[in-house]
Parts: C-alpha cells; structure tokens; sequence
C-alpha cells in the first residue's frame, strides 16, 4: 500500500486539539498511516514520511492524499467537529441525520450475488491496491476505538524514559509556556524560534538535558499536586540524580566548547532552579556561581542576544534566588547605572490615550519619594499599561518587553538602599515584590521566599506614611503583598488591616476597589482574581469580632488631622506617639 499523509488545517485550543486527535486515532488505523503532529510551536520530529499537520486558523481541507502525488487532484472528505458552542449549521444537520440513517428504512435486503460487487472508485481497501487520486475513508467500525501510544511513541530519546513518564513530558510541553511565564497570552514567542524547538531535539540528544526535564516536569507536578505521592519523589530524586551525574562526566572531560554550550547552560538552570523551589540554598548558590562562569567565558551577558528567552531564564534565576535568600546578584553587580541595561521605550506600544510619563508617576510624585525610585515606578507602571491594553484588544507583544523590563528594574532596585522602615524602603520593596510575581514566579508554584516576605513584612509594621498619603495607597501596598509573597500565615495581621483600610477607603464592592488598585501597579489578568479572593475574605466585616473594635478605634485615631505635624501611617498599626 502507497503511503499516505493526512493533511489538517485546524482552529481549536490546545484541549480541544488534544481530543480531536485521539479521534483521528481511528483514521491512523483504517488507512493504515502513521504520522506525527505538530501542535503550534512543539515539534516532534521522525524519520516517517506521513505527518498531521495542524496550521493556521480554520478548520479546512481535510483530505486524505497520496505523499507521492500530494499536488494531484483530491477529493474533500467531511469531518464534522461540535464544540458545544452555538448550533450545527442546516446543511451540517443534514449531513449528520444521512449519514445517521445510512442502512436505514431500505426496506427487505436484496441479496447480492457472488461477483456483483464493484468497488466503487476512490475505495480504500486493505488489500494494499493503488487507489485513484480522489480517496475516501470508509467507516469499518461502530464505535472509535481508544487511542493507542502517544506523539512520542515513535521517538528515540537519548537514554531509557519510563513510558508512564513520556506522557508527563507531553503534558508538561502543552503548558509550559503557561506556568514559566504567567503573561504568556500577551507576549508573541515566535513559532519559528530555533529555542524554542530545541527543548525536545535535545531530549533526543543529549542524555543529561533528558533527564532534567524529567525531572522538572515532576517537580512541578508534586508541587502543584494537593496529594502526596512517595514514588514521584523516587522518580525526581533518580533523574535528578542521573542528571548531576552526566553533568560532572561533561564537565570533567576536555570538550570545552560543549561545557559551555546552551545545553549544559539549560541542564545547570534547571539544577539550580530546582534546588531553589526545594529551600536548597547551598546547591541553588553553587549552581548559580556556575552560570555566572560559564556566561563569563561565553563572554558576557550581551553575546546572548541571540537567543532573548535564554537570556531571561539566566537573569530570573539569579534574581530569584538573590530575593529569596537575600543574598547578592551574580549579574550586574556594578551598582553604577551605566554598567545596567537601559529602560525600555514602551512609546510604539501606547496609544495616543494612554498616559505620558509624568502621569504614570503623578500618584507617587507628591509623596517626594526618591527621584530613582520613582523613574522605576513610571517603567513599571507604563508595563503595565501595555500589558492590560494587550490583553483587552488580543494582542501580543514582543518576547524582549519582558527582558527590557524586568533586568534593568530589578536590578536597579536591588542595587538601591533606604532606611528600614522608611517610606521609600516601602515603595522599593512593594516594587520587588510586584515584579517577583509577574516576571519570576511559575504559576501554582509556591516559592520558599524568607527574605522579601519578612522585610517588607517587618517594614510594613514600623512604616510612618507621609500625611500627604491617602489609605488606597497603604491598601494596594497590602493587597500587592498578599498576592506576590505573603502566605495564609500573613492572614492574622495582614487581613484585619486590610478590612480597616477598606472603611477608610469607603469600599463596598469588589469593583470599587478594583478600580481604586488600577491607578497603582496592577495587571488585569494576573491580578483580578487574586484580588477578588483576598476582597471576598476580608469583607464584610464581622460585627462580632473581637478584633473589630480594636481596630475601628485604631483607624479613627489615624484619619487625616489637619493640625497634625508629623508623619503617620493610614493604618490600624500605627507606632506612632
């Protein structure tokens, strides 16, 4: 039998991608082609000639074609997809109650007789024939059988994978773009990248980077799981284990060029990331210092311009680690401006109503904060601008917005220094926190942060607001706290002075304050649902708590008092004589 390919234009989320090819399972066995698929920017190469290829923006052309005659006329086939959104179209109903009634109200059978039978032109048999060019795809069974294997049943890894793992990575793949990067939706990270294909080539090259990513794929399952299960540590510790192992043969042979290659830099990344979410901070350092060597021989940061996620995944490692154990960037350790990157120019992504510069910093610049910490503040805010108006018109922005952004902001930040307690300190902190979430946090993932959650923390309690402040600045500062970095064992402090901050700011609705957080640093899409959890626990207030009482008084003790000379914060824990 001649081989085939079945060529696919479809529209369809990833799920709905998922579930139509365990249907297609069928048609693989039928026609008896293999093929592999292509599901956006996820490749899975093969040495097989027959592919499903999944493209572009509507479902079209299905049809089923000789590969050796693949511009030869072809006759389309129907294939009819519900996804439970609005009704069939009339000439689709139709279709469907024809074929539902095929074999149906015929009447007595004839009986055929022996040599009768004429296949009809463009069958498809088993029998392996050549077959006209116009082909169809006769129905042999009642039902659709359930699919067998996976995409990568056919493939080659670099070393032994358990098959129970092989789906994990495949999960893993379909939404890892998601969980790294919690903006993902609004940024375009080119299909045509050679980064991005590369992760699943490797894993059919190079041993030590296949078991990192099993490694990290069930790392991040355990963790996002509320079930404990003893044989997935079993499977982490063994891969990772595997993994350190070929890493160190690597290192210790003479092959320079590949100890420093993008692999062995992607392998150490993920060493170091791991040790990270585990509290590991002796191995997240080490791997760290490691980075920081090899990027030194590469010579430099810059010479990694190639390859812009590359160069994200290197600075978020080092950020993150440095802000959860407070411990010194291994990159940008000049606090000199001129040895950080530039601020990025967000002007071809404003539309002519957004806001100008000086706006974006209008509710700070009266509080006289420092002139640095302020020009943060106004890139930070402008981000987040972009970010919300891409969002509401379904655009998507370039992959280097968020290494623009985020290297030369925080980093700037970190290399700043205020007085404890301090107003300034508050605003620094609060900024750090905000871009930890949006740019370094995987989504479900918790983060063993020590240092930043007690430091802003303990700068809260001691902070003295300038008179000028108004208590939806103090509010946001405790909203954004409890959705970057404080946990539920921050509720017992943190939520009562929330519900105090809510009188204050006379707020009844979860869209009154929705609103009133909009005019500091918020993100439409990473934050609204967050928010609106944390408004739905600190509101109503509870009349009968015991608390409620305590708190009401401190408030009032603290509302604006215009013969009032000195600094105080707009808060419930005000230290203040």
């Amino acid at each position: 039998m001649p081989a085939y390919a079945i060529r696919l234009k479809i529209f369809l989320e990833p799920p709905g991608r998922r579930q139509f090819l365990s249907t297609l399972a069928f048609y693989q066995k039928t026609v008896n082609c293999r093929w592999v698929v292509a599901l956006e920017d996820e490749l899975f190469p093969t040495h097989l000639t027959t592919y499903l290829v999944l493209r572009n923006d509507r479902i079209a052309n299905f049809r089923l074609v000789q590969h050796s005659d693949i511009n030869d006329g072809v006759a389309e086939m129907p294939f009819i997809i519900s996804d439970g959104i609005g009704s069939t179209e009339a000439n689709k109903r139709k279709l469907i109650r024809r074929h539902v009634m095929l074999g149906k109200n015929r009447g007595k059978t004839r009986k055929v007789k022996r040599g009768d039978h004429q296949p009809a032109q463009g069958d498809l048999g088993y029998n392996g024939d050549d077959v006209s060019p116009g082909l169809s795809i006769n129905m042999r069974y009642s039902h659709i059988p359930p699919k067998v294997g996976s995409e990568l049943s056919f493939t080659q890894f670099a070393d032994s994978v358990e098959p129970a793992l092989i789906k994990d990575i495949l999960k893993f793949s379909f939404m890892a773009k998601r969980v790294i990067y919690p903006l993902e939706r609004c940024i375009n990270f080119d299909k045509k990248d050679n980064f991005d294909r590369m992760w699943f080539e490797l894993m059919t090259q190079d041993a030590a980077y296949l078991h990192t990513v099993l490694f990290t794929s069930q790392t991040y399952f355990m963790h996002t799981s509320s079930q404990n299960n003893p044989g997935a540590v079993k499977t982490v510790t063994m891969h990772h284990s595997r993994a350190l192992q070929l890493l160190r043969e690597r290192l210790a042979a003479k092959h320079e060029e590949v100890k420093i290659s993008d692999p062995t830099i992607l392998v150490v990344l993920a060493l170091a990331g791991h040790a990270h979410m585990i509290n590991d901070y002796e191995t997240a350092k080490t791997h760290i210092d490691g980075l920081r060597r090899i990027v030194q021989l590469r010579g430099g940061l810059s010479t990694f311009s190639y390859h812009p996620k590359l160069s994200i995944e290197l600075l978020k490692c080092d950020l993150g680690i440095a802000l959860s154990y407070g411990t010194k960037t291994v990159f940008f350790t000049e606090p000199s401006s001129e040895f950080l990157m530039p601020y990025p120019d967000f002007k071809q992504f404003m539309t002519q109503h957004s806001p100008t510069q000086q706006e974006t910093y209008s509710s700070l610049k009266h509080l006289n904060i420092d002139e640095k910490l302020g020009n943060t503040w106004s890139v930070l805010r402008r981000f987040c601008l972009v970010i919300n108006s891409a969002a509401e018109h379904k655009r998507r922005l370039p992959k280097e917005i968020l290494l623009n952004t985020m290297a030369p902001v925080m980093y700037r930040l970190l290399n700043m220094t205020f007085e404890s307690g301090s107003f300034n300190e508050s605003i620094r902190l609060v900024q750090l926190a905000f871009s930890s979430h949006v740019f370094l946090h995987w989504q479900g993932v918790t983060y063993p942060h020590t240092y930043l959650p007690e430091r802003f923390r303990n700068c809260l309690l001691t902070l003295k607001f300038p008179i000028e402040s108004s208590p939806h600045l103090l509010c946001w500062l405790l909203v954004m706290g409890a959705i970057s970095i404080f946990g539920p064992t921050d509720n017992a402090w943190l939520v009562p002075w929330i519900q105090v901050n809510l009188r204050l700011c006379e707020v009844e609705s979860w869209d009154k304050l929705r609103h009133q957080l909009k005019q500091f640093l918020w993100i439409d899409i990473l934050h609204d649902r967050l928010g609106e959890s944390i408004f739905d626990i600190a509101w109503p207030l509870q009349k009968d708590d015991e608390n409620s009482g305590f708190y009401e008084e401190q408030a009032a003790s603290t509302r604006y008092k215009e013969n009032r000379d000195d600094s105080y914060p707009i808060c419930a824990h005000d230290t203040a004589d």
